[in-house]
């Protein structure tokens, strides 16, 4: 398997565990009892920075060279960048109302479940369909010059919540819930070095 894919693919398992924390959140919510409300800004904060700069580009450069190496495949993925500005849209709408609780603004509880939920379930779908649609054809239409000029368009700090990059204090509340949340499938996959 391409590194690229499977530090994508890393990604999205690392993903998936911060919407299992906010769904865990969520629930407490819905159930009349006080989130941890720090904590979902934090996810929302992280996934409104990490994913759109850093995770989403190197997408979109695989997608650009699977047009080039098998349009249909390619066609079949759809418009990731539409999805991409679509799931950053929802997660400023999910922030701006996390925001709104967290002031006390008078918010009907069900529509900032409603709320929580679209942004869940439109992020699950969208990386559903990558994990199905899009990277393996990736990996099977993709040469190795490809993967290469790839990585060398990338230039990646590193993760600031499941590495070493730059902000790391920032999240390392967040990444002690984690880890404290219960084993991941892959424990490497959310062990910072």
């Amino acid at each position: 398997m391409s590194d690229v894919i499977w530090k994508l693919r890393d990604d999205h398992k690392k993903f998936a565990r911060l919407m299992d924390l906010i769904a865990r959140e969520v629930r407490v919510f819905d159930a009349g009892e006080l989130p941890d409300y720090d904590l979902v800004s934090n996810i929302l904060d992280y996934t409104q920075n990490y994913p759109d700069l850093y995770h989403h580009p190197v997408e979109d450069l695989v997608l650009a060279k699977l047009r080039l190496r098998d349009p249909d495949a390619a066609a079949s993925v759809g418009g990731l960048d539409k999805e991409h500005e679509k799931l950053g849209a929802l997660t400023r709408r999910f922030a701006a109302a996390l925001h709104n609780v967290m002031q006390d603004a008078e918010l009907p509880r069900d529509w900032f479940i409603d709320v929580a939920g679209d942004y869940l379930s439109f992020q699950r779908r969208h990386m559903q369909m990558e994990e199905v649609v899009f990277f393996p054809p990736a990996l099977r239409a993709l040469t190795d010059p490809d993967w290469q000029e790839i990585r060398d368009a990338i230039t990646l700090p590193g993760d600031p919540l499941f590495g070493d990059g730059e902000g790391q204090a920032k999240y390392d509340r967040l990444h002690q819930e984690i880890l404290k949340w219960g084993k991941p499938q892959d424990v490497t996959a959310f062990a910072r070095p």
